[in-house]
């Protein structure tokens, strides 16, 4: 399992970034689909399985928060497995 921060600059309402790409901007939390990926049948921005917590866009145009990579879909589960126990 992998944990990085991520920001992104420059990111209009709509969630388009000037650099290329979007993201969202409302906040929330993400999670990959069962097969992997981002849901896009021909993008490659997010292979694998992923988790991530994404906060709100601010009226200066940054969107940042947390992305957790996993190694396996066997990994992703028994992560989420465990927090469903403990809540």
């Amino acid at each position: 399992m992998k944990i990085e921060k991520f920001v992104n600059t420059g990111v209009n309402k709509d969630g388009i970034i000037e650099g290329g790409g979007a993201v969202i901007t409302d906040g929330g939390i993400r999670m990959s689909p069962p097969n992997g990926g981002c849901t896009i049948e021909t993008c490659s921005c997010s292979e694998g399985h992923w988790l991530s917590i994404i906060l709100p866009r601010t009226e200066d145009g940054v969107v940042e928060g947390v992305k957790v990579k996993f190694d396996s879909a066997p990994e992703m589960t028994q992560l989420l497995g465990l927090r469903t126990l403990n809540a």
